[in-house]
């Protein structure tokens, strides 16, 4: 798996719109809107996208249409914001990874025929998991049956790309469940899947479960446990594991969740989206209706940004590297900071080796088995690190 040359960009696109909120998101969403505030969102959308004026140079070779849950948008919005980045940028589509997100609730064959003729050729399926008893608990949008009719349909629309998202250390959830989850997913021969541990996010409803005593996590050790038997069932199905949460088919990995890893340009269209280009951050609003009037009245719908400095792209640059099953590759570190890694970081990448945490193998610096069970440990490493 090569990397992205370092011309290479993606565009982020937030589509926030959702049934139902789910009791661990913490995404930016909005519920209760109906197809007039789709449209006037899919307005303002593409006035923010004619009012950029710098793009970058060479290749887009990824879009990624995220939320929320875009699949609650019409096939026609979806078409018309394909259109206007095609025609912005004077290219076909073809052959740029399309990414779209989707509700296995929200799809059938015929809705995702249209999206595949809009231009769609990647679909991400977020399962979560594999038991109707957790995703009522989750509040999802789904049950099991319908997430295997979510497969299927994609399929006979035409999709020969399909991400699959599960969750493991749910609330109360059991290893032999975890194991079910696996066993069903693999069941639906996906090209991709991602394993995610449960995150609680301050403020949320299941943040507040887990503080009443309402709920509780699976204790010790089990959820290094499940991320371990996750990685050896898929390894084990023919599955590529080329990053901490990622696994692939062969040749089928995101290109857009790579362009992250390796700090690649990325715009971003959509109330509040993040984008990231030459060391700059910004995030745009995030209220969607300040979004929408902020675009109507003229602006450019950024509601902020940053300017990273050097030692700190630096560091992200390898924690988010290390995140990659092959690491991060030290020739093009100093291709782009114009320092060898060892030279910035001597100290702190010493000390990870000498505790068996990290690897030189040929030109990439990579974790162990051992650094990727302390994963989190490493990249604190590199906050503050010089």
């Amino acid at each position: 798996m090569t990397n992205p040359s370092l011309s290479d960009w993606g565009l982020y696109i937030h589509i926030p719109f959702c049934r139902s909120r789910c009791t661990y998101c913490d995404f930016n969403t909005v519920i209760g809107m109906g197809e007039e505030d789709h449209r006037r969102y899919v307005d303002a959308l593409l006035l923010q996208w004619q009012r950029i004026s710098a793009i970058p140079r060479g290749n887009l070779v990824s879009i990624f249409i995220g939320g929320g849950t875009p699949s609650l948008l019409a096939p026609d919005h979806i078409d018309r914001i394909l259109e206007a980045v095609r025609r912005k940028l004077g290219i076909s589509l073809e052959g740029v990874e399309i990414t779209m997100e989707a509700n296995p609730g929200t799809v059938n064959e015929s809705r995702l025929h249209k999206y595949r003729l809009s231009g769609v050729n990647r679909l991400s399926l977020g399962v979560q998991a594999w038991q109707n008893h957790h995703l009522q608990r989750l509040k999802r949008a789904h049950s099991v049956l319908e997430a295997a009719q979510g497969v299927e349909a994609a399929r006979l629309a035409g999709f020969d790309n399909i991400n699959l998202d599960l969750i493991y250390g749910l609330p109360q959830q059991t290893l032999a469940e975890w194991e079910d989850s696996l066993t069903g997913v693999l069941g639906l021969n996906p090209d991709h899947l991602s394993l995610y541990q449960l995150q609680v996010e301050e403020g949320t409803p299941l943040a507040v479960q887990l503080q009443r005593g309402r709920a509780s996590l699976p204790a010790g050790d089990m959820s290094a446990d499940m991320a371990d038997r996750g990685r050896e069932r898929l390894i084990e199905a023919g599955f590529v594991p080329y990053e901490i949460s990622n696994y692939c088919r062969p040749n089928k990995h995101s290109r857009h969740n790579r362009l992250y890893w390796t700090m690649n340009p990325y715009l971003a269209l959509g109330a509040g989206a993040h984008g990231y280009w030459n060391a700059r951050r910004w995030w745009i609003i995030r209220g969607v209706r300040r979004y929408i009037e902020d675009l109507q009245a003229g602006g450019n719908g950024i509601a902020g940004e940053e300017r990273l400095e050097r030692l700190e792209e630096m560091r992200e640059y390898i924690w988010l590297g290390l995140r990659e099953e092959g690491g991060f590759s030290r020739n093009r570190f100093r291709d782009k900071f114009s320092i060898n890694p060892e030279s910035a970081f001597g100290a702190v990448l010493g000390g990870l080796h000498r505790r068996g945490l990290v690897e030189r193998q040929s030109e990439y610096i990579r974790l162990t088995g051992r650094g990727r069970d302390l994963a989190n440990y490493v990249f604190r490493e590199f906050v503050g690190s010089s």
